[in-house]
């Protein structure tokens, strides 16, 4: 990736993820203000900001509103998925030091008609360092209940997808 559209993917994501934590942009911040040297204003005044702020309302993702008497960006419900999009992507299993002794078992059955999502988890179970046992069961060696509950809830397969603690599966070991 070039640096240019690096910066710009930061500069996206870190707007669009301000905006979701309830940090308000108003639209005093894209024009002439205080002089003061923050990332954000080194942003508009190269007019980065602006540019990928427009680029953001041409895609649907953010809209101006006037709440309280003051205009505001705020995140549009396409804008809300890419949230989820951006925390999927930072999504990881905290290894710890020591291990409980059990296994996290994710097993899944999802139905044929949503090929595409039961892809998507397999592929996103891999990339969290599950080991696979069989084409729809992974397994752990840390806590990850609360991030498997994320996945089911992104993915909408909640009642397709088992969590479930062991203490002895047969022929499977991991680097602790």
């Amino acid at each position: 990736m070039a640096l240019v559209a690096k910066d710009t993917y930061e500069l996206t994501r870190a707007i669009i993820s301000v905006i979701e934590a309830g940090v308000v942009i108003g639209k005093e911040l894209l024009f002439p203000g205080t002089g003061d040297e923050t990332r954000w204003n080194k942003a508009r005044k190269r007019g980065t900001l602006r540019k990928t702020i427009k680029r953001l309302e041409n895609q649907k993702l953010v809209s101006w509103e006037e709440i309280d008497g003051e205009i505001k960006l705020i995140l549009t419900d396409k804008g809300n998925k890419k949230t989820l999009q951006y925390k999927l992507d930072d999504l990881k299993i905290k290894k710890t030091s020591t291990w409980d002794g059990l296994f996290r078992v994710v097993i899944f059955d999802i139905p044929e008609s949503r090929k595409g999502v039961r892809e998507m988890l397999r592929k996103k179970l891999k990339d969290l360092e599950f080991q696979q046992l069989q084409k729809s069961v992974f397994v752990c060696p840390y806590e990850c209940r609360d991030e498997i509950d994320f996945l089911k809830n992104v993915y909408e397969v909640s009642p397709y997808v088992s969590y479930i603690l062991a203490t002895d599966i047969p022929d499977i070991t991991f680097d602790l």
